[in-house]
C-alpha cells in the first residue's frame, strides 16, 4: 500500500508533475482540509514545531525587524539541528545527514550561516522548517495568542546561554558566519524535551483541531491504537463513533474522494510500466478492468465528478479519459504530456513513480492520507 506523504494548495510544499501527474494533490487536499483546516503533509514533527515557536519567541525578545528574521531562523534552524543531534544522534529530521557528517568529526565548534556551503540543505529556506512549517504556523496564529506569549518568552529568557548564543546569530549580517561551541549546544537542550503541562496543551488546542468543534481528539485519545490502522478501517470507525451529522458526512466524503482517485492513480501508475500498449492489451487487462470502486458522488464539483464516471466506462475509454485529464495537467504546467493515443495503441513517454501491485484491493487500500496521517503523528508525539 502506498501513503503520499485544500482550498489553495500549499505554496511551499508543491508536488511537482511526476508526482502527481492527474492533479490529484488539490483534490485530496481540498476534502481533506474539510476536516483538518491547518496542517500540511510535511508539518509532522512536534520539535520543529517548538524551534519555529523559540525563534518567534526570540524574534519577540530581541526586537528582530521582519526582514531580518528570515536570515535569522536559516542560521537558528542550524544551530537547533546541532543541538538536536547532539542530544540525540538517532533522532531524524531535515538536514540530518548534513550535521551528521559535521559532528562525526568531533569538531570543537560548528560553522553558522546563511551560505549555502553551511545549510544544511541544499536550499534550506525550501525544504527546512520555514518552507515546512511557516505556512501552516501562521495560519493557526500561535505566536498571537497570550498563552504563547506566558509559555515560550520566560522559556526562553530563564536559559541565559541560549539568549547569549542567539543574540551573537542575530548580529550576523548577509552571510557572515558564527561559530557555536559544541559542548554549549547542551545548555539548551532541553528546551526541546517533551511538551508538557501548559505547552502541551498549546499544541493540542492549536495543532489537534478540527472542524467539528475538536470531534477527533478524544476519538484518539480514547483509542490511541487507532492511530495504527489502515486508512479504511480507521475511517469507519471514526465514521460510526462519533454522533456529529457534519464530521460523519466529511469522513463519508473523504472516503468516497479516495474511491475515486486511488483506483485512478493505481491504474496510471500501472500504464507507466511499458513503453507501449496496444488497443487488445488495454481492453483486456484484468487489472484496468477490476480496479474499480462505486464511489458515492454527492457533494462531488464537477472534476471529482468526471473522474468518478470513469470508473463506470469499459477499459479503452477509461484510459482515454486518463490521458486526457494529464494533458489538461501537463498544459496547465507548460510540460509535454506523458501519454499519447496512436493508431497502433497508447505510447508512453514518461516513466518516473511507475509500479503496480498484484494485490492491490481499491476497497481496502489507499494512496493519499487527507493530513490524517500527520494529526495522528502529531497526537502520538504529543502523548
Amino acid at each position: 500500500m502506498l501513503n503520499y506523504y485544500l482550498t489553495d494548495k500549499d505554496p511551499n510544499y508543491t508536488i511537482k508533475g511526476s508526482r502527481d501527474p492527474l492533479g490529484f494533490q488539490v483534490i485530496w487536499q481540498s476534502a481533506g482540509r474539510r476536516l483538518i483546516p491547518n496542517l500540511s503533509t510535511v508539518s509532522a514533527n512536534i520539535h520543529d514545531f517548538q524551534i519555529i515557536c523559540l525563534a518567534h519567541a526570540l524574534k519577540n525578545d530581541l526586537r528582530i525587524d521582519n526582514k531580518d528574521f528570515e536570515p535569522f531562523f536559516i542560521r537558528f534552524e542550524q544551530m537547533m539541528a546541532y543541538t538536536r543531534y547532539k542530544s540525540n544522534p538517532k533522532e531524524g529530521f531535515n538536514g540530518v545527514d548534513k550535521v551528521k557528517k559535521t559532528m562525526v568529526t568531533k569538531p570543537a565548534t560548528v560553522r553558522i550561516s546563511t551560505a549555502p556551503a553551511d545549510q544544511i540543505m541544499s536550499n534550506q529556506k525550501a525544504y527546512g522548517i520555514w518552507g515546512k512549517y511557516i505556512r501552516p504556523f501562521s495560519d493557526m496564529r500561535i505566536a498571537e495568542t497570550q498563552e504563547f506569549q506566558d509559555i515560550y518568552l520566560p522559556k526562553i529568557s530563564d536559559n541565559n546561554a541560549f539568549i547569549h548564543q542567539a543574540t551573537l546569530l542575530n548580529k550576523k549580517k548577509e552571510t557572515q558566519p558564527c561559530q557555536v561551541e559544541v559542548d554549549r549546544l547542551d545548555d539548551w537542550s532541553d528546551l526541546l524535551k517533551k511538551p508538557g503541562s501548559l505547552e502541551k496543551k498549546m499544541f493540542v488546542d492549536h495543532l489537534l483541531k478540527d472542524t467539528c468543534g475538536t470531534e477527533l481528539l478524544p476519538l484518539f485519545n480514547n483509542n490511541p491504537g487507532w492511530r495504527e490502522l489502515s486508512f479504511y478501517e480507521l475511517t469507519d470507525l471514526l465514521a460510526n463513533s462519533s454522533n456529529n451529522p457534519n464530521f460523519k458526512a466529511i469522513i463519508k466524503f473523504i472516503v468516497n474522494t479516495e474511491k475515486v482517485l486511488s483506483p485512478l492513480n493505481r491504474i496510471f501508475r500501472y500504464l507507466q510500466t511499458k513503453s507501449f500498449w496496444t488497443r487488445k492489451e488495454i481492453e483486456e487487462n484484468i487489472y484496468i478492468k477490476t480496479w474499480r470502486t462505486t464511489p458515492e458522488v454527492l457533494g462531488f464539483d464537477e472534476t471529482s465528478r468526471s473522474l468518478a464516471a470513469l470508473l463506470a466506462l469499459n477499459n479503452f475509454d477509461l484510459i482515454k479519459g486518463l490521458i486526457k485529464r494529464n494533458e489538461e495537467v501537463a498544459g496547465w504546467r507548460n510540460s509535454a504530456a506523458w501519454m499519447q493515443i496512436t493508431d497502433k495503441g497508447i505510447d508512453v513517454n514518461h516513466f518516473e513513480g511507475a509500479f503496480y501491485e498484484k494485490e492491490y484491493v481499491p476497497e481496502f487500500h489507499n494512496d493519499f492520507n487527507y493530513f490524517l496521517s500527520t494529526y495522528m503523528s502529531l497526537h502520538k508525539q504529543l502523548n
